[in-house]
């Protein structure tokens, strides 16, 4: 399975037109303020920006890091990046500080996935298509109206899959740091993401084998980990937990093994089963889920199902813009059923590793939403930098392959003109 492309133009294919990104962000610019001005946001960002539970906690993790108060449990189950970029932002600027520092990444999210999808598929059309996807998503814009870390994720998927997009055979050190730092900046946000970051590892460690630089390309993998052992340390100095995150341990007692729990009659209500499960270990969490395994899929997959379906939580009293949402979830949906047989297709005879990759990372984000529930579409959301270029690229690859049936079937054999028979090839 190849990670690059052997086509030459591919690696020298020059970014989006100067003009094209101008128009498009525009649009962007016009996007925005409008959703905003229409659901009220714009006028109500400093009451809306910690008005979660979750964005409650970051700041409060903030106001450690920065010394503003002696301790925080909140650094048990969140990593230290998002919380201290908000830090910084709500010190520079305040609460309109931290909104903006959201617009920005979603600028960031919209710039780079367009110019990864133009790296890919070489068309300004679906690279506009792409753009335009993600900077008219209404749930993404009531995202940057909050102190949370999707914005940031989305952001740092987008630059990552641009660094996909750039990957050559024998990777320099400019590429090992474009394919890896974004997704360690991503496990220190969300550890969701390590399992990506372990595989990628192993490609660049024979990547690394591969080059002539090895030196160098060797110090920047080392420094592209250091958020991760910042993390691991502050994890062990702190909690006494030598690990990512405890986030796992807190999903799964909180929110899956009770919705389990209800749903098998152990518990009348959640709140119950909350209780039941509060102090349950690996082991005995393991032995449950695999004594009641057909409920465990059956729960896990509705689970999913309800998260890639659900509305924003971040939104009421408008409900023609609620409802546009949720026929944006559905049509998505549809769009990433229709989209397994074409990506099977695209992977079977392109074998593009790039392509595997970002499938790969979906996989990641959609599978991680069945621990949880009840949190609108923030994990949607996350994935669509990921898999809109997937799907590009995978329709690029898939048109390919039509393209070639077609000329294997129309092609003459070369002595038909002669009135030669072929010869008889069954068995072959």
């Amino acid at each position: 399975m190849k990670f690059y492309r052997h086509e030459v133009r591919a690696t020298i294919m020059g970014p989006l037109k100067r003009s094209t990104l101008l128009i498009l962000n525009a649009i962007a610019v016009l996007s925005y303020l409008f959703v905003g001005w229409a659901a009220g946001s714009i006028g109500h960002v400093d009451a809306s920006v910690f008005s979660s539970q979750d964005s409650r906690e970051y700041r409060e993790y903030a106001d450690w890091i920065f010394g503003a108060r002696p301790s925080s449990v909140a650094s048990n189950w969140r990593p230290f990046l998002y919380p201290l970029l908000l830090g910084l932002a709500e010190r520079v600027g305040g609460v309109r500080g931290v909104w903006l520092l959201n617009v920005a990444v979603w600028f960031t999210a919209l710039n780079f996935c367009a110019s990864a999808t133009y790296r890919f598929v070489k068309s300004e059309w679906a690279a506009a298509l792409v753009f335009l996807v993600l900077a008219t998503n209404l749930s993404l814009m009531m995202l940057t109206y909050q102190g949370l870390t999707e914005p940031t994720v989305i952001a740092l998927l987008a630059i990552w899959v641009y660094g996909l997009s750039r990957l050559t055979p024998r990777p320099t050190p400019g590429q090992i740091a474009w394919l890896l730092l974004p997704v360690t900046l991503a496990v220190v946000v969300k550890p969701e993401f390590e399992f990506l970051l372990a595989v990628l590892a192993v490609i660049v460690v024979v990547g690394i084998i591969r080059s002539d630089a090895r030196g160098l390309a060797t110090g920047v993998f080392a420094a592209c980990l250091i958020p991760v052992g910042i993390q691991l340390w502050v994890m062990a100095h702190f909690n006494g937990y030598f690990g990512l995150s405890n986030v796992g341990t807190r999903a799964l007692r909180e929110y899956y093994l009770p919705r389990l729990d209800v749903a098998i009659g152990q518990s009348s209500d959640l709140e119950a089963a909350r209780l039941r499960m509060a102090d349950i270990s690996y082991s005995d969490a393991a032995r449950y889920v695999a004594a009641h395994f057909g409920d465990a899929v059956l729960v896990f997959a509705s689970t999913v199902r309800d998260n890639l379906l659900a509305g924003t939580n971040f939104l009421s009293g408008h409900p023609h813009i609620e409802f546009a949402i949720l026929v944006t979830q559905l049509t998505f949906f549809v769009v990433l059923l229709v989209m397994i047989p074409i990506v099977c297709v695209a992977l079977w005879r392109a074998r593009d590793g790039r392509l595997a990759l970002m499938c790969f990372a979906v996989l990641i984000v959609f599978l991680s939403s069945g621990v949880d529930y009840n949190q609108g579409d923030r994990y949607a959301v996350v994935g669509l930098p990921l898999w809109l270029p997937a799907l590009a690229l995978a329709v690029k690859e898939f048109g390919r392959f039509g393209l070639r049936r077609e000329l294997v079937t129309d092609t003459p054999h070369p002595d038909a003109a002669s009135g030669v028979r072929p010869p008889h090839t069954v068995g072959r």
